[in-house]
Formats: structure tokens, sequence, C-alpha cells
């Protein structure tokens, strides 16, 4: 396995506190790609200064590139727009394939499941606790699904149109689906309803549950964190444009849109260590955490980043087109909507 050190910005983020202003299924499709956020700001400020000034360490360079082929990937025919997937279990959920989401089982290939969804499917998965969640729109309506058989559990219906394509997470106790674009809520959902509705920060553009918080990225390249005890908002500044994120190796792992980038966030003390990986502006792209590392999607590779060392080790060329990615233990899920299809890797990856 290659082991590439590469340039690493250290940053201890300041911390801001801040209160922002706050049936049937058919074959549903989506895009990862920008939307426009609202940029409304209300509610008092704090802030500290940062503990120390960003630290830049020497670069070098990313390790040789690898093919499909390489890798022993295989591709999957898949229409008609493979988009995001999410691991669960022996398995991998993807939307936007006939009849609206499928399973495939991790070395097979074969879809093992199949869950027709009503209206569109422009939003990132989620999984916790045996479901997967998706939220649509037309109707506005979160789906909990049977990870392993796709059986429709509940249909919940949300008090707004998804606002984002990263806007569901979920932790032991609730679901959390970013809405209205034009005034951002976080809907929260137990059960098979909403119980609950919080003002969401402005510009957001996702939204995860980990370490007895929320963390919703925004468009003015920082992270909100809402801590569930207090209900206190704090700021962490990251890349430009963080989009994509996910949660793992006690950290929250961001994708940074704006420079190709990914920022780690300590869970513990928000601390933020950013590591450049393509330098390159990532159109769509995904990030995810799985099978012991940190994959990065980008418009034309996939990277995996060792959680531990933050380095990249090994980089996967793909035909050029944007997509989602997810790993479980022995395989990863690549999608790639223009070219339709599924290309899938076995792992671990050689070297």
């Amino acid at each position: 396995m290659w082991e590439v050190s590469i340039a690493r910005v250290v940053v201890t983020a300041a911390l801001t506190a801040s209160l922002v202003a706050c049936a049937s299924d058919e074959d549903g499709a989506g895009a990862n790609g920008d939307s426009t956020k609202s940029t409304s700001t209300t509610g008092a400020e704090t802030a500290t200064e940062p503990t120390e000034e960003a630290t830049y360490l020497e670069e070098g360079d990313l390790p040789d590139p690898l093919s499909l082929r390489e890798v022993d990937g295989r591709t999957i025919r898949a229409e008609p727009f493979a988009d995001f997937a999410v691991a669960s279990g022996t398995g991998v959920w993807v939307s936007g394939v006939a009849p609206g989401a499928v399973r495939y089982d991790e070395t097979s290939g074969d879809v093992t499941a199949r869950t027709r969804i009503a209206g569109a499917v422009t939003q990132a998965l989620e999984e916790a606790g045996g479901e997967v969640y998706v939220p649509t729109s037309g109707p506005n309506t979160l789906l909990r699904l049977d990870a392993s058989t796709g059986a429709v559990r509940a249909r919940v219906r949300l008090p707004g149109s998804p606002a984002a394509e990263g806007v569901v997470g979920a932790d032991r106790t609730a679901v959390y689906v970013l809405v209205d674009p034009l005034e951002p809520t976080i809907a929260v959902v137990r059960g098979d309803e909403v119980t609950d509705t919080l003002a969401a920060p402005a510009a957001a553009a996702g939204v995860r549950a980990a370490f007895g918080a929320l963390w919703v990225p925004t468009s003015l390249g920082t992270i909100e964190r809402y801590d569930l005890g207090t209900g206190e908002w704090t700021t962490v500044t990251v890349g430009p444009r963080p989009r994509f994120l996910d949660v793992g190796f006690g950290a929250v792992w961001v994708m940074n849109q704006g420079d190709g980038s990914v920022s780690r966030v300590d869970g513990r003390t928000s601390e933020v260590e950013t590591v450049p990986v393509t330098g390159e502006v990532i159109g769509g792209g995904d990030l995810t955490t799985g099978a012991g590392a940190v994959w990065l999607r980008t418009d034309t590779a996939v990277a995996r980043i060792d959680p531990e060392s933050r380095t990249v080790t090994h980089w996967i060329d793909l035909p050029p087109g944007s997509g989602s990615v997810a790993a479980t233990d022995r395989a990863l899920l690549i999608t790639n909507h223009d070219h339709l299809a599924v290309h899938q890797v076995p792992l671990p990856l050689p070297g």
C-alpha cells in the first residue's frame, strides 16, 4: 500500500456560537451538483480567538493512479440515473436506479432488493439502526426502508421540500432532515412523525448527527455545530464550499468542493486539520467513511485517505462524471450517473 505524505493545513478553528434564523412509489433521480442557499442570519454571536496559526507542511506527490482494471473493478449498468449510495451491512443502496432505489450485494454485485420511490430523490441517503432513510420531493416525504429487504416501514410527511443534497442525518434517537431552502429548517423525525423543528444556519447545505451534536456544512466555508444537549450553535471554519460529509474515526470528515481538500473536524474538540487532495474544484462528488478509510469521490477519481496518517494511499481513476461512493468491509461501490454505471471494486485495494 502506498503511503505518500501530502501537504496538510492544521487549523485550530475559532469557535463561534451563533444562533441563526432559523402513499405509492415511482422512479426517482438526482444529481450531485451545486445549489443556492439562503444567506439570512439572526441571533447573538460570540467568538474566541484561534489558539494557533495555520501551519503549512511540505507538499509531496499523490500516489500513482490505478485504473479500474488494475483494482479488479467491474462496471454494472445502472439506469436511469445511478446517484447517491450508502452502505448497510453487506450491501449498498443506490438511488436513481429503477424502480427508484436498489440494494447491491457487496461481492456479487447482484441487486438483492428494490423499492419504488414516489417523486424525486435528489438528496444523499443515510443509514442507521438497520434502516435506510430516503428524503424525497414531490411529495415531500422521508421514507424509512428496511435496509435488508427494502420494505417501507414508514412514510413521514416533511414540513417542506428537502433543501439540499446532503439533507439527512441520523443518530440512535432521531432522524434529522434539512428542509425549506428559503427558510432552512431541520425537521426532527422520531418513529413515523416529525416531533420537532430547529431553525437551521444560513446557507445550510446538509446535516449529520454524531458526538452529541448536529453538524451542518454551509456555503460560507463553515461547519455549524448544534449541541443537542445545550441547544447552542458554534461555528467551525473549514475549507471553501464544504458540502458532503461523513462521520468516523473520532471525527467529522468534510469534502471542500472549492479546492478539492478534505477537512477533519475532531468530534470532541472541533479542532480542524485539512488535507489537500486534488488542488482543484470538485463539481459534484461525495465523501464517505468505511472499510478503515475515508473515501473522496471527485469528478474523475476516488481517493483513499488513511484516517491516522492523513495521507492519500490510493488513487483510482474513473471515467469522467459525477456520482457517489460507499464502502463495505469487502467492496467499494462507486456510482457514475453520467455513464449509467455502478463501479464495483473489491477491498482491500492492492499494494
